[in-house]
This record gives structure tokens, C-alpha cells and sequence, in this order.
């Protein structure tokens, strides 16, 4: 049984020995942000001004819009769970603040 052992620690051994599971070239340890792109990449010199792609510019202020939009549809389900004559007026307010958020959100 040592002997069983003994030859699979020693036949562990060899490939760390004749480091063949070394690579060649020097690389990175770990993940890298290259490694995790997924998609086709062109690298930044075959990019001229003529394939550039402009950025929308960014809309300051929705989340006033989002915030109502959020709070309308919680009141909704607040008038729901209520119940009633005063149930429906909250869903109805409710509503009503859900698209006038929504109506400035789309604006």
C-alpha cells in the first residue's frame, strides 16, 4: 500500500519537475478586463473620427419622473389592499401621479 502511495506522489511529481505545466510566454495572474469582454473588439488604432459614435447626452433630473412614477404605482397598491370607496380614490390618485411621472419621463 505505501508502495501505491509512494508511486502516485512521485508520478504527481514529474510534470512539476520537467515543467511542463509552465507556458512559455509570460502572462497576467488572475482575470483580467480583457478576458471578460465579450464581443468583438477593435482596437483603439484602427479607430478613426469616422467611426466614433457619439453619446446621447444624459438627462438630468429623471428621477423626479421615476420617483413619481414608483410612488404612484405603491399608492395603487395601497388603494387595493385598502379597499373600498377609499380604496378606489387612492388607486384612482395612485394613477394618476404614475402617468404624469410616466408622461414627463417619456417627454
Amino acid at each position: 500500500m505505501r508502495f501505491l502511495a509512494i508511486s502516485f506522489l512521485a508520478l504527481a511529481m514529474i510534470p512539476a519537475a520537467s515543467n511542463a505545466q509552465q507556458s512559455a510566454q509570460p502572462s497576467p495572474k488572475g482575470p483580467t478586463l480583457q478576458s471578460a469582454a465579450v464581443g468583438f473588439r477593435v482596437s483603439e488604432a484602427k479607430v478613426d473620427a469616422s467611426t466614433k459614435v457619439t453619446a446621447a447626452p444624459i438627462r438630468r433630473g429623471a428621477g423626479q419622473d421615476v420617483a413619481l412614477m414608483v410612488v404612484g404605482v405603491g399608492a395603487m397598491i395601497a388603494g387595493a389592499l385598502i379597499g373600498g370607496t377609499a380604496g378606489t380614490i387612492i388607486i384612482i390618485g395612485g394613477a394618476g401621479m404614475a402617468l404624469f411621472g410616466l408622461y414627463h419621463y417619456l417627454e
